[in-house]
């Protein structure tokens, strides 16, 4: 059978061209390569190499048999790396649930930072309603979630990586563009652009207006931040969407006002608190935090 320092030693010879040179490559003495060689040739059956005066030259089977060595030592090299890429998780597969709104704002320079440091690393990319980002989380679909809070649970870990907060929209020329900050009361009346009502935002917001008793036409409701805001743009109402962030513009043709009381809610990155390696979390997490603009950020909990 043929062994790996029987094969280093041919390899050392056909490289450096001396047993000599060998001898010093594999820092083992001149004897035991040229023992290690004669016990290659009797295993494989022919020779390897044939002297010249004080020459060692290899033979024609000796330089095809080369070609193969080479050919799997590129190989070894290969897994040296992958192993080396694989400890330092460089290799690899991630899934990250997100929202819409995350998509449309802010998933393509987010993955553009992470993709320079760590292009072997494969992103799957899951879009989903906030109220389904834990459900991906804590079922092992997803390792972690990009979504905003308020979110609790006991099993997951929330980092948040940006502050934002709830802002009115309007189309352009409407009544409430000489206000510079909006209330409940401002849009009493009004036609309002909901989200869906299983979201957890709908909610949030209902809760504002029906605690200060002011009545909106609800005839429209759509899933995302993005919809509602296409809504607006086309003159067919008005809504309160969040949270907004620094830096992100919305559409052109809708104005944007502070809303009073502000309804808070961070970006954060969601991961199991039980993971056995969070090391492509946490370079995920710096990559989020390099993409995003500068935002008021606060620690895990």
């Amino acid at each position: 059978m043929i062994t790996l320092r029987q094969v280093d030693a041919f390899r050392a010879v056909m490289v450096t061209g001396t047993v000599t040179g060998a001898s010093v490559m594999l820092e083992i003495s001149q004897p035991a390569v040229t023992r290690l060689i004669q016990d290659l040739e009797r295993v494989l059956g022919f020779d390897l190499f044939v002297r010249e005066g004080r020459q060692i030259l290899p033979t024609s089977e000796g330089r095809m048999f080369f070609s193969e060595v080479e050919t799997a030592h590129l190989g070894l090299d290969q897994l040296t790396r992958s192993a080396i890429n694989i400890r330092e998780h460089k290799e690899g597969g991630l899934r990250v649930v997100t929202i819409p709104s995350v998509v449309t704002m802010f998933i393509g320079a987010i993955l553009k930072v992470f993709n320079s440091a760590y292009p072997n690393v494969a992103v799957s990319l899951e879009v989903q309603p906030t109220q389904r980002v834990f459900e991906y989380i804590t079922s092992g679909q997803c390792d972690l979630g990009l979504s905003t809070l308020p979110m609790e649970s006991p099993l997951i870990i929330s980092k948040s990586v940006l502050r934002g907060q709830s802002v009115c929209i309007f189309p352009k020329g409407h009544r409430l563009g000489h206000k510079s900050k909006i209330t409940p009361k401002d849009l009493e009346n009004e036609e309002f652009i909901s989200y869906r009502s299983d979201s957890l935002y709908r909610h949030r917001v209902d809760q504002v207006f029906s605690g200060a008793e002011v009545d909106r036409k609800l005839r429209y409701e759509a899933r995302t931040t993005d919809a509602v805001c296409k809504l607006v743009a086309s003159g067919l109402g008005v809504s309160v969407i969040g949270p907004s962030f620094p830096g992100v513009n919305l559409e052109p043709s809708i104005e944007v006002r502070p809303f009073s009381p502000a309804l808070h809610g961070d970006l954060a990155l969601l991961y199991l608190k039980h993971r056995e390696s969070v090391r492509l979390i946490e370079a995920f997490s710096e990559a989020v935090v390099q993409a995003l603009p500068t935002g008021r950020r606060r620690r895990s909990r």
